[in-house]
């Protein structure tokens, strides 16, 4: 009875509980100005760079911008988070404060206005370039 109860054990687990959710992939980028602007102060107001799926609607994955401009994103769903993006095609868009909004041209807060798209997983470093 013993063996029994210890082998259900094993198969169910008693560990940590991993989050369902989509699968995803491990995502790192930066965020760079191409012209006037200093991707420093978006880092000190707490900005935010968005992906949006387009292959899997409602699935967004989210990265604080360091002080460099690099990112690390993260999806969160219902019921949990999990480290990295869904794989495919995703629009993209800074998320800021009102004070670090007028640090980017004003298309760049928007999905439908940054014309903004990645795929992932991409081989490189996925690079955001975004101006004044």
């Amino acid at each position: 009875m013993a063996t029994l109860l210890a082998a259900s054990t094993a198969l169910t687990g008693c560990g940590p509980r991993v989050p369902v959710g989509p699968p995803t992939v491990p995502v790192h980028g930066k965020v760079v100005f191409t012209k006037g602007g200093d991707v420093a102060k978006l880092h000190d107001t707490q900005g935010v760079i968005e992906f949006e799926s387009l292959d899997q609607p409602g699935i967004k994955a989210y990265g604080t911008i360091e002080q460099d401009g690099s990112f690390i994103l993260g999806t969160k769903f219902e019921g949990g988070s999990k480290a990295g993006a869904v794989a495919g095609k995703h629009r993209v868009r800074l998320n800021l404060d009102e004070t670090a909004q007028s640090l980017v041209a004003p298309q760049f807060l928007h999905f439908e206005r940054s014309k903004l798209t990645v795929t992932v997983p991409s081989a490189e470093e996925i690079v955001i370039r975004v101006w004044r």
